[in-house]
């Protein structure tokens, strides 16, 4: 395959892991230049990284030789840097959230479809061996049909660990909208598209206090719900409840669990591309009853943790962060003329899923979603990451 050229646009934090991951292990991209609304920031990722080309925005935007534009700006710019770069006649793959509101998701994907683009959006933790490994076990009838899910990010918030917390709790972010994709993502790969959503939300204090340096101290005005209690009914007839709060000092919720006829399946952070697999199949309670008559005592209690199977990973990844497999893919296909798995129908559909939440709230109604979507394709079984083909 031939090397598809692409350009950074966003020097923060988040582009060091892609274009260090890009780099080391996806040898099928070539990182030919680099922007930020800070010139002086993209010559130094450049110098740091080696990339050729330090630019602006837009003269990022008027290189001919760069096919894919990697969205990597805050999430309030998403969908105007989007667009700009589909009016300069390049491919996009974007941060998470796709966008903010239904109406610029839906102009940027109009645009596209005029333009002939593709638009990748992350997240593409999806893509990593751990939510492909449960893809794997559910698509084989591992746990029977599911019947229910249970998915939970709940955490204290980011104040006591980030150097710039503020962010969250801003318009664009919250606990709902900065990870609520990670988790939807997972959920709308491993049991289909959404059908309805209900959801009630709350803010927990007003003001929040920074505890991290160097802004120790500072007070942040929240702007956004801190916890979500949600409920997802998808079209196969799941049922999902979800928790997502940053004002959660201590919990045992799991991340993600699905429950179907036959057994429990125990699903790895969707936030992170791997960790640890396990299921419970429903013999385990039968054999230890097995023999015995109603209402007799058994001879000893039965600890189910005890019965829990680990499942190993089927496929070979490299790193524990993947950042930048969605944009891999989406090159892939690009050459091969293939529909990319982190493509806008399904940012869509996640991100219409996340808005509803506040429309169910603030209207006390169960949210008919409009769009649906098809499952990603699952990658083929003992493929190696860096060629997706």
């Amino acid at each position: 395959m031939r090397k598809v050229k692409i350009g950074i646009i966003g020097c923060g934090v988040i582009s060091n892991t892609y274009i260090s991951n890009i780099k080391a292990m996806f040898s099928y991209l070539e990182i030919v230049a680099c922007a930020d609304i800070n010139i002086d920031r993209a010559r130094e990722m450049a110098k740091k990284y080696s990339i050729p080309k330090a630019y602006s925005t837009e003269e990022l935007l008027a290189d001919p030789e760069i096919e894919i534009a990697v969205n990597l700006t805050i999430p309030s710019v998403h969908a105007e840097v989007n667009q700009k770069a589909l009016l300069a006649g390049k491919h996009v793959y974007c941060e998470k959230p796709f966008a903010l509101s239904l109406e610029d998701a839906e102009a940027t994907m109009e645009l596209a479809r005029s333009k002939g683009l593709r638009i990748g959006v992350a997240p593409e933790t999806f893509l990593g061996a751990g939510i492909q490994t449960c893809r794997k076990a559910i698509d084989e009838g591992w746990i029977g049909k599911p019947i229910a899910a249970t998915a939970n990010m709940v955490s204290s918030g980011t104040e006591t660990w980030h150097s710039s917390p503020e962010f969250f709790y801003k318009k664009g972010a919250g606990p709902l909208l900065d990870m609520g994709p990670y988790y939807i993502t997972a959920l709308v790969t491993l049991l289909g598209p959404i059908g309805q959503t209900s959801c009630f939300s709350s803010i927990g204090n007003p003001q929040r206090r920074i505890y991290s340096n160097p802004l120790r101290g500072k007070m942040i005005d929240v702007e956004v719900p801190t916890t979500y209690t949600g409920i997802m009914k998808f079209e196969s007839g799941v049922h999902v409840n979800m928790n997502m709060s940053f004002d959660v000092w201590f919990s045992n919720l799991p991340k993600l669990e699905i429950y179907g006829t036959e057994g429990t399946l125990i699903v790895p952070d969707p936030n992170m591309f791997g960790g640890q697999i396990k299921i419970f199949r429903k013999e385990r309670v039968l054999d230890s009853i097995s023999g015995s008559m109603y209402g007799e005592k058994k001879s000893q209690d039965t600890n189910p943790y005890e019965h829990l199977q680990e499942i190993p990973q089927v496929y070979q990844q490299p790193l524990e962060y993947m950042r930048g497999l969605g944009v891999l893919d989406m090159a892939y296909a690009l050459v091969n003329g293939r529909k990319h798995r982190a493509n806008e129908e399904l940012a869509y559909h996640v991100t219409e899923a996340m808005l509803s939440f506040d429309i169910a709230e603030k209207e006390g109604i169960v949210y008919k979603m409009k769009s649906t979507c098809s499952r990603p394709d699952p990658l083929p079984k003992g493929m190696e990451f860096g060629e997706l083909d």
